[in-house]
């Protein structure tokens, strides 16, 4: 019998915080009808600790070897077809109780493919708060296949906990890119949601995306090309997704100009952490796309940003993220 709804959590040396995820699913007021985890060959206690959870039946699969992060999320894709729902939870993530029921809710008259996203609160290793990724107003918006694509071309955030996906047992229409170690879900989502019958933001902080020194966001982060051109080749790749291509002139020069803000406070971080020939790395490799004037508006982008969200409103920043 195919199941309505099913979790998958990838996980790779999870033993740190697998069991608060784990406890976050068996809080649900809509449990899923699976909840599975793949392994990718951890050595520390993660199996042990999922083995050994009693409150909702859990499947333990182990992959034969390590396919890294993002290939051990296209196994959690093969599940696709099993079921109605598929969600692909991180091992150190959070999500709140009426999670599913909301985001189901908000998908079930959907015939075909669709997605469901919401805000995400940014915690820190010991569940602190650090802010949330947009206005919490409750409203539940459904958005036009063109207008998501228009925003995931400008690395609009999502949260990869925070996405649900209705797959309506078919298999999934695209797999996560392996050449991008940071920024594959950045492309998938809009390569999956160009397909999808609906499109739904819900705007209630319902997962907590946690911030670590072991998110591989941080770790994968001496890479340039990692860190900073993918960025780049995620908005002309989903760009080339818009209807018609994508947009003229002004439409490009506003992309180089996001560019140079994301740009410009991952080397701005860089610089407060002391890593000075780093930071000019990313500012060669980036105005190399954006021109002197993109760059330019840029940069003050930042620095008036950072005024008013860290100095006037006061926000928490985590030491080790470079990416706000």
């Amino acid at each position: 019998m195919k199941a309505k709804l099913i979790t998958v959590i990838p996980v790779y040396n999870g033993d740190a915080f697998i069991l608060q995820t784990l406890e976050s699913v068996a809080a649900q007021t809509r449990r899923p009808d699976r909840l599975i985890v793949v392994d990718n060959c951890s050595t520390d206690r993660t199996e042990a600790i999922v083995k050994g959870f009693t409150k909702i039946p859990c499947e333990w699969h182990r992959n034969a070897t390590n396919l890294g992060l993002f290939g051990n999320c296209n196994r959690a894709l093969d599940f696709a077809p099993e079921g109605d729902y598929l969600h692909i939870l991180h091992a150190d993530d959070l999500i709140e109780p009426k999670y599913y029921e909301t985001l189901i809710g908000a998908l079930d008259s959907c015939p075909g493919f669709g997605m469901a996203y919401c805000l995400d609160e940014r915690i820190d290793e010991n569940n602190q708060h650090l802010s949330v990724s947009g206005k919490p107003d409750g409203s539940i918006v459904e958005e036009k296949v063109a207008d998501y694509l228009r925003q995931k071309a400008e690395i609009g955030n999502q949260a990869f906990s925070g996405t649900l996906l209705k797959s309506a047992g078919q298999p999934a229409p695209a797999r996560f890119r392996l050449d991008m170690p940071i920024l594959a879900d950045m492309a998938y989502w809009p390569d999956w949601g160009r397909h999808c019958r609906r499109i739904v933001k819900v705007n209630q902080p319902l997962v907590k995306y946690r911030w670590h020194g072991a998110n591989t966001t941080h770790s994968a982060a001496p890479a340039i090309q990692a860190l900073v051109m993918d960025e780049w080749v995620v908005m002309n790749l989903v760009e080339g997704f818009r209807p018609g291509g994508g947009g003229g002139a002004l439409r490009w020069f506003k992309l180089k100009g996001l560019f140079a803000v994301r740009s410009g406070i991952k080397a701005k971080r860089f610089r407060e952490q002391g890593n000075l020939e780093y930071s000019r790395k990313v500012v060669a490799a980036a105005r190399a796309v954006t021109g002197p004037l993109a760059w330019f508006l840029g940069q003050l982008v930042v620095e008036f940003r950072d005024l008013v969200v860290y100095r006037l409103q006061g926000r928490k920043k985590h030491p080790k993220n470079v990416y706000s």
